[in-house]
């Protein structure tokens, strides 16, 4: 998963996973989601993130990459 903020849009954009968009769902006003062919997410855009999320905590958002590991238990 990827985070970046893009300042001059004001748009937080979250990676999920890289591929094809094949729609685009607006869940909300100015949040948008893209799904794949098989309709999972790759992309969520939120526009006007100052305004949703803060002034501060947009501007402390450049760029975070999270690794996500599975963690499976043995039963």
């Amino acid at each position: 998963m990827k985070i970046s903020y893009d300042p001059e849009a004001d748009a937080i954009n979250i990676t999920f996973r890289e591929g094809k968009v094949n729609r685009t769902i607006e869940i909300a006003p100015e949040i948008n989601l893209d799904l794949d062919l098989k309709n999972r997410p790759l992309y969520l855009e939120i526009i006007g993130a100052s305004e949703k999320l803060g002034k501060t905590n947009t501007k402390e958002i450049t760029l975070i990459n999270f690794a996500h590991k599975k963690q499976y238990s043995q039963a």
